[in-house]
């Protein structure tokens, strides 16, 4: 099933309660494909897609109304076969980022790239860390942008300049810092 980002419900109170009054999020040229139907039953998600796709965009000084993504909410066993062939690892993970190859001359949006989240391994990990299976998944989402924006964690400065991004950007949405007390809060 693939969503227009640009149409859909509003994310739930219990998402958005406590995020700052702001201008109507921003326009964003990307599909959702929800392969895995357990992704509808983490209620408000989908929704809230748009909102942190756009804001993660512009947190990474790029326009959401120039770049576009997909986003693929997948099962482990999906995830698992897109990690063993595209990075050799034979195991599920809870999110991979597929940056596109640059296209000159490319007329409309900028596609940046795809991010795949897998539920069963978003949703115990959600479990383990005591946190929302919303919040996680949407930190997720969060980091997946960033990579294909650019941003990663290979170094010490790196991931705190990612972290640091991801902290704010959650904090927009009234999402709690996922690295606050816990250390099992990883991203690939």
């Amino acid at each position: 099933m693939t969503h227009d980002l640009t149409k859909g419900d509003q994310p739930p109170a219990s998402v958005t309660e406590g995020a700052a009054e702001s201008e109507p999020p921003p326009r964003l040229c990307a599909d959702v494909l929800i392969e895995d139907e357990r992704w509808q039953s983490v209620e408000g998600f989908s929704a809230l897609i748009p909102s942190l796709a756009g804001n993660t965009l512009l947190a990474a000084g790029l326009s959401p109304d120039t770049h576009a993504l997909s986003i693929a909410l997948l099962s482990d066993a999906e995830v698992h076969a897109l990690n063993k062939a595209f990075r050799g690892k034979d195991a599920a993970t809870n999110v991979l980022s597929f940056p596109s190859a640059p296209v000159r001359n490319q007329p409309g949006p900028v596609f940046l790239g795809d991010v795949a989240l897998a539920y069963e391994t978003v949703a115990s990990e959600a479990a383990d860390l005591g946190k929302p299976v919303v919040h996680h998944a949407a930190h997720l989402v969060v980091h997946g942008i960033l990579h294909l924006a650019g941003f990663d964690h290979g170094t010490g400065d790196e991931a705190e300049r990612m972290e640091n991004a991801e902290r704010l950007i959650l904090g927009k949405f009234g999402i709690p810092d996922p690295y606050a007390g816990d250390s099992l809060e990883t991203a690939h």
